[in-house]
C-alpha cells in the first residue's frame, strides 16, 4: 500500500496537475544521484533532484504476484549525472532506483513512490543512455546453483579457484606510455606474445578508474582490447593486467598447476557422443 502526505494527496486531486517525476539512483559506491524531468532543481526528502532536459521515462509495468515489474528510462549523457565513463566502469550496475512523483510547487510535501528496483541492462546510443529497471521480484527468476559441465565454474583467482596472482607474473601493474581506445602501449611489458590473451585490464587512475576491459591480443610492449574504451586513457595512467583462463582442465593443470581445485567436471560425457551411440 502506497502512503503519501495530505498536501501531496491534495495536489494529486487537483484538476490541474503540478507534478514532476523523480528518479533517485543509489550506486554501490554510496553515490546518490537524483534526477527530475521538471525545469528546475528540486529538493525532496533531503535529496537534490537535478533538472535534466530530455529525460524520457517508459511506462511502469506494475504487477501483482511474482511477475517482474518493468520500467525503462533514458536521457542525455552528462558528466555531472550519468556519464559514459561511469556506465563503462560499471558504477551503475545493479544500482537501486526509486521512481516517484512530487508536487513541484510544494516539494516539501514529499514524494509518492511509484516503483522501485535495480538497474539491469544499461546501454549508450550516440549521446544518450537508456536503462532497464528490474523489479525486486526479478531476482527470484535467476538461476541458483552450479552448472554441470566440463568447464570450470569458478572465476579466475577467486576463493573457489584458489590461484594466487600476487608476485607470480599472472598479474602485473604498469603505466600507460601511449594509448588509443582499443590499444595500450607500455615498453615495460616484456612477456611473451599471447601471455595475456583472454585476460583482463583494469584502469587504476583518472576518469576511467575501475574500468575492466577484456584483452584480445597481447604482445611485448602492448595489448589490444576486445572492445573500444569509452574514452582514451592518458599517458601516465596506471593499469593492472591479469592473465586469462579458458576454463579448461588442461590449462588449469599446465599453466596454473591448480588441477586439484578445478571446479568443473572434465570427464562429463559429450551429449553428442551419447546420442551417436
Amino acid at each position: 500500500m502506497r502512503t503519501t502526505s495530505a498536501a501531496l494527496a491534495a495536489a494529486l486531486a487537483r484538476p490541474l496537475g503540478s507534478l514532476a517525476r523523480l528518479w533517485r539512483v543509489e550506486r554501490h559506491d554510496g553515490v546518490v544521484i537524483g534526477l527530475t524531468d521538471h525545469d528546475r532543481d528540486l529538493v525532496v526528502e533531503g535529496t537534490l533532484y537535478r533538472a535534466r532536459a530530455g529525460m524520457v521515462p517508459g511506462a511502469v509495468d506494475a504487477r501483482t504476484g511474482l511477475g517482474v515489474d518493468g520500467l525503462d528510462v533514458g536521457g542525455p549523457l552528462d558528466d555531472d549525472a550519468v556519464s559514459a565513463a561511469d556506465i563503462a566502469c560499471g558504477r551503475f550496475d545493479d544500482a537501486r532506483v526509486d521512481f516517484a512523483i512530487t508536487d513541484w510547487t510544494a516539494p516539501e510535501a514529499g514524494r509518492l513512490l511509484l516503483a522501485a528496483g535495480r538497474i539491469g541492462e544499461i546501454s549508450i546510443t550516440g549521446s544518450r543512455w537508456r536503462a532497464e529497471l528490474r523489479g525486486v521480484s526479478q531476482r527470484l527468476q535467476q538461476g541458483i546453483g552450479i552448472a554441470y559441465g566440463p568447464d570450470c565454474t569458478a572465476d579466475f583467482a577467486d576463493a573457489r579457484c584458489g590461484v594466487t596472482v600476487a608476485g607470480t607474473g599472472f598479474e602485473v601493474d604498469g603505466v600507460i606510455a601511449a594509448a588509443t581506445a582499443t590499444a595500450i602501449a607500455d615498453p615495460a611489458r616484456t612477456e611473451t606474445a599471447g601471455w595475456f590473451d583472454g585476460g583482463r585490464l583494469t584502469i587504476l587512475d583518472g576518469v576511467l578508474a575501475g574500468l575492466v576491459a577484456d584483452v584480445a591480443i597481447s604482445t611485448p610492449g602492448g595489448i589490444v582490447l576486445a572492445r573500444p574504451l569509452p574514452t582514451t586513457p592518458p599517458a601516465g595512467c596506471g593499469y593492472r593486467l591479469r592473465v586469462g583462463c579458458d576454463k579448461r582442465m588442461a590449462t588449469c593443470a599446465a599453466r596454473f598447476d591448480n588441477a586439484a581445485s578445478f571446479r568443473g567436471f572434465p570427464f562429463t560425457p559429450d551429449p553428442g557422443a551419447l546420442e551417436a551411440e
